[in-house]
């Protein structure tokens, strides 16, 4: 009895403890399964409120576009009326403009007319254009002729002349960060393209430009966040390069590239903070200069990051500048400028007035610093050409031109620019300026790369070629600490020491080098090719004034990037990729740099000058001019 006893409590414990743990069983599959349907709850709650922002941000640019297309233009009406039209061919620089209108030779009015043709004709997306504007002040600019016209009949023209008027009647763009009252500053961002976003004034550098008579018609298209160089976004779309279509004009300062190139105005404001204006410049065979950066003022700026805080400005600092057709364009405009007015605005600026008797001496003998390569990324065939033909102008006109061994390399150059500004890690803002707005493909190459674990990087570098391993190493995920960062300030430091050194050492009055390496890239290409851009990023991490000049065009037979001249560590898929750059880039221009030290502005302006006047660029691009096919 004691034994059956004994069987039947166990067989009752058992049957207890089976129904115990098919009870535990029976919660934990409860939890699991409302675990995950709480997860997918959020996750597509998630995705619905992504979604949602994403509509709201894309119906806001919409409506931004629609605001920018409906707006009346009664100035073209007065153009449709006109029975005789002006001469295309009759396009003047700046300079010519002021001097024409003061002597009575061109009318501010019809010269402001002829712009506004041009900008509705090739500046647009309808019909020819090549998509480079973003906003569009005909009227306001048709009014301010007209008060010139005016003034010229009560004042006598040489007062006129005497009044620091230095861009009288002179039509410009202004890039689409720089504040013009009235318009809006997007940056390429669809959250700043609501009404609240437009300017209540001017920013300090448009304030300037028109007090010395310059008049602003339109806006330039940029990239989205102003860190491609690119220029395509998701508001305004993709500008086309009027050398061929199917290539970029650059970025970001794109817009303004392609609005001079084709004539559409002959000066534009950029900016630049890794080759935003003389990229553009370089692929739309125009002039462009980046001064040193505190030389002008920012002041009216927008900062492509959230609620405009982008503290990197402080290490890298950008700087406004100009994008003209002539080197005399861009002194003129650094003239106008550099006033006693925008010292008095911005005390950050120190007061050093624009010294004309340095850009306009002429001299024999200048002592002219050059380096072919950077050791990061070599130019092309046609690249080489060019620098040995703008070497061989400068010496034949008497001018000494020495080998210059760059202190560092563009692996040290370009690695630290990428490191500085990954220093935040995964694009965190870039991505917080979107506001839920997605990143346009162009970045994906990038983002993919920011986002990589770090417990996979020294796995995927080893197997990778070793400059994308380089810049893999370079970034990391979740950002590095303060004290990595003050270690890459004081690379930094020392880059700039070096440099300096070597400079000084040298004994040179600049420095000449390839603008860049290869000609426009095709549209989308340039997020996967940034490292080419090495040879442009060196001045922004000097803090040194640097410009460029269109002097060539790339032959029949130069159309191809050799793998086998290259250095081992070269031979690889960014060369691969530049290859395919450079088929059918038969005819495209090609630039060579101009580098001072800091604050030898004019210098650099007076050296760009004269290799102008040696390469005789003439050059025009016509790809523009004919008529688009249509995609079937």
């Amino acid at each position: 009895l004691n034994y059956s006893y004994r069987g039947h409590n166990k067989a009752t414990t058992m049957e207890s403890t089976t129904k115990g743990s098919s009870s535990t069983a029976s919660a934990t599959h409860l939890a699991i399964v409302a675990t995950a349907t709480l997860s997918s709850a959020y996750v597509i709650q998630t995705l619905l409120r992504k979604y949602d922002t994403r509509k709201k941000l894309r119906l806001m640019a919409e409506e931004a576009v629609q605001r920018r297309d409906d707006k009346v233009h009664k100035v073209l009406e007065i153009i449709a009326s006109k029975t005789q039209q002006h001469d295309d061919a009759c396009c003047y620089s700046a300079l010519e403009t002021r001097e024409g209108i003061i002597r009575g030779n061109i009318s501010a009015v019809d010269n402001i007319i002829q712009s506004v043709r041009r900008c509705v004709l090739y500046g647009r997306k309808d019909g020819q254009g090549v998509n480079a504007i973003t906003e569009e002040f005909y009227d306001e600019g048709y009014g301010e002729a007209v008060k010139i016209m005016s003034l010229l009949k009560k004042e006598a023209n040489e007062e006129v002349l005497l009044s620091g008027k230095l861009l009288l009647g002179v039509p410009i763009s202004v890039k689409d960060c720089v504040a013009v009252k009235g318009a809006l500053q997007t940056g390429g961002l669809q959250c700043r393209t609501g009404e609240e976003h437009r300017s209540a004034e001017d920013s300090l550098i448009v304030h300037i430009l028109r007090q010395a008579g310059a008049i602003p018609i339109c806006r330039g298209n940029v990239s989205q966040v102003m860190m491609m160089p690119e220029s395509s976004n998701n508001i305004w779309g993709t500008t086309l390069n009027p050398w061929d279509l199917d290539r970029t004009p650059g970025g970001s300062s794109g817009g303004e590239g392609a609005l001079v190139a084709t004539k559409c105005i002959p000066l534009a404001v950029g900016t630049d903070i890794g080759g935003s204006i003389r990229i553009p410049a370089t692929y739309c065979g125009v002039v462009g200069f980046k001064p040193t950066p505190s030389r002008l003022s920012m002041e009216g700026s927008m900062r492509p990051r959230k609620d405009n805080r982008f503290g990197m400005a402080i290490t890298i600092p950008a700087v406004c500048g100009p994008i003209a057709r002539c080197v005399d364009d861009c002194a003129l405009f650094m003239r106008a400028a550099c006033v006693p007015d925008l010292f008095q605005a911005d005390p950050y600026v120190p007061p050093i007035p624009f010294d004309d008797k340095i850009y306009a001496k002429k001299e024999k003998g200048l002592r002219i610093g050059y380096f072919v390569s950077d050791g990061w990324f070599d130019p092309c065939q046609a690249q080489k050409r060019a620098m040995d033909e703008t070497i061989s102008a400068l010496e034949d006109a008497g001018h000494v031109c020495i080998p210059f061994h760059p202190p560092t390399n563009g692996w040290d150059t370009y690695g630290l620019y990428v490191a500085l500004n990954a220093a935040e890690g995964n694009m965190r803002g870039f991505t917080e300026a979107l506001e839920g707005e997605a990143l346009i493909p162009h970045y994906n190459t990038l983002y993919a790369a920011s986002n990589l674990p770090n417990f996979l990087r020294p796995l995927v570098s080893l197997m990778l070629d070793e400059r994308r391993a380089s810049l893999v190493k370079a970034a990391s995920y979740g950002g590095i600490s303060v004290y990595d960062f003050w270690q890459r300030s004081a690379d930094l430091i020392e880059l700039r020491k070096k440099w300096t050194q070597a400079y000084q050492n040298a004994q040179v009055d600049a420095i000449i080098h390839p603008a860049l390496p290869l000609p426009a890239v095709q549209h989308g290409i340039s997020g996967d090719l940034t490292s080419a851009f090495s040879y442009m990023m060196l001045s922004n991490l000097l803090l040194w004034p640097s410009g460029v000049v269109p002097v060539t065009t790339i032959r029949e037979d130069e159309a191809y990037y050799s793998l086998v001249d290259l250095p081992k560590n070269q031979r690889d898929s960014f060369a691969r990729l530049a290859n395919k750059v450079m088929e059918g880039s038969a005819g495209l221009p090609l630039s060579v740099a101009v580098l001072t030290s800091s604050f030898q502005d004019e210098k650099c302006l007076q050296v760009m000058k004269v290799i102008e006047d040696l390469a005789q660029f003439a050059a025009e691009p016509t790809a523009y001019l004919q008529p688009k096919k249509t995609k079937k």
